[in-house]
């Protein structure tokens, strides 16, 4: 940390991240010498820095001040161009209002509220408890296949990769089942994700194609498939139990959805519902490989459900999947003593935040026993914490009960690799082999 000072440290180049994972040393100078803190660097619009627990909390719960609407994400000034560029020619090109907000992320109530009341029962514990057992049967098979794929590999003197062995076929089922997406076409929808996010997916690329050359063509592609599941669900039966059906045959206000918000409702839904709990279990398994002993711990009682449920939250701790959030200020806020004034921005980092000892006894200590646990990987609360967090929680427990017997077999053999992603973790590959 002796090299670093507050004025040239770097938090928002993805390259960085590429190389070197998030920079906590970097953060940890933040938190300790200026928590509130006005990041100024080239290449990227201003905004206040928050990387203390308590302070994105705030934030979270005072949505009235702190909005989404005008900027979402914290990314360079040549991303934001390229995508409002895109945005507009996507939308102009199918003849929809420019003026017309598709991604319900994007709002702020009350209209993000009547938005997420729209599927947000299908998202509670009590909904969830019903697919429960669903859930563990998929986690069971996809555990053993990918066993006999490790085991195989290790026969063969090679490694095998947990992401695509594991990690990403459970939230995609989980995921495309609940919207009534044919199964024939996941495979080739997580492809499209992937490149969105910025993962090297090889066989989707064409000859001398640019990355940002492939997200435009994934883009188009995924609203080209949405919009087709739409006019599907318009034809079926509404009794259908289906989240697309579901929204489809929605009204707000007595008002259908129109096709844009409905395409770019369906998009959020399959993109957040797979790629941050992908990330946490192949971040989770990580870690666990990395530190034995709790590896050893957690093996050791498998059918200890409360175990299990402190594991996985750790784990969210531990992975933060999700990197940031931005806000911007509709009126003065102070904030910890610092004026937060109207029109400015901030950035919640939230593995910083769930690194913050003020809240977490030894934060960088890996504690599958860890309690009291109160993370923010899924936001801060109030109005925009995460929809699918129960599902989250469901689907990582699930599969942690069902890698149990499968976890001691393993050991990491590089990685992980990462995206060059500010918003999500976006671990794309995690080599492991037979433990010897």
């Amino acid at each position: 940390m002796s090299d670093l000072s507050l004025d040239t440290l770097d938090i928002h180049s993805t390259d960085l991240y590429l190389t070197r994972g998030y920079p906590f040393a970097e953060w940890d100078l933040l938190r300790h010498e200026s928590p509130i803190h006005w990041y100024e660097r080239d290449g990227i619009e201003p905004f206040w820095a928050i990387t203390r627990h308590a302070d994105v909390l705030t934030i979270s719960k005072h949505s009235e001040v702190f909005v989404n609407s005008r900027r979402l994400r914290l990314q360079s000034i040549e991303d934001d161009e390229r995508q409002a560029l895109s945005q507009r020619i996507r939308i102009e090109s199918r003849g929809w209002d420019p003026d017309e907000v598709s991604d319900f992320i994007l709002m702020d109530d009350p209209r993000h509220r009547a938005f997420r009341l729209l599927v947000a029962k299908r998202f509670t514990p009590a909904a969830l408890r019903s697919l429960e057992g669903h859930f563990a049967r998929l986690s069971s098979t996809f555990a053993r296949e990918f066993e006999a794929e490790l085991l195989a590999a290790g026969r063969r003197g090679e490694t095998t990769d947990f992401v695509k062995g594991f990690a990403e076929k459970l939230p995609l089922s989980a995921i495309g089942e609940m919207m009534g997406l044919p199964d024939g076409d996941w495979r080739r929808l997580k492809q499209l994700t992937n490149v969105m996010i910025g993962a090297p997916e090889k066989d989707f690329y064409r000859e001398g194609e640019t990355r940002n050359e492939a997200q435009w063509r994934a883009v188009e592609e995924m609203t080209d498939y949405m919009v087709g599941v739409v006019h599907d669900r318009r034809k079926r039966d509404r009794k259908a139990r289906d989240l697309s059906t579901q929204l489809v045959h929605a009204k707000i206000d007595g008002v259908p959805l129109t096709e844009q918000q409905l395409q770019g409702y369906l998009f959020v839904l399959l993109a957040a519902g797979n790629e941050t709990t992908q990330n946490a279990i192949s971040g989770g398994v990580a870690a666990l490989l990395e530190h034995r002993d709790q590896l050893e711990l957690l093996c050791s009682r498998p059918d200890d459900d409360d175990l299990i449920v402190s594991t996985a939250e750790e784990i969210l701790r531990w992975t933060s999947p999700v990197l940031q959030f931005a806000r911007t200020a509709v009126r003065d806020f102070e904030l910890d003593g610092v004026t937060i004034r109207e029109g400015e921005a901030v950035g919640m980092w939230y593995p910083a935040a769930n690194r913050d000892p003020a809240v977490f006894d030894a934060p960088y200590r890996f504690d599958i026993t860890r309690n009291p646990n109160r993370h923010l990987a899924f936001g801060g609360y109030g109005a925009h914490f995460c929809l699918g967090a129960n599902l989250a929680r469901w689907e990582l427990r699930a599969a942690l009960r069902a890698l149990i017997p499968v976890l001691p077999k393993m050991e990491r053999a590089g990685g992980p690799e990462r995206c060059p992603n500010l918003h999500v973790s976006a671990i794309h590959r995690l080599e492991v082999q037979a433990a010897a």
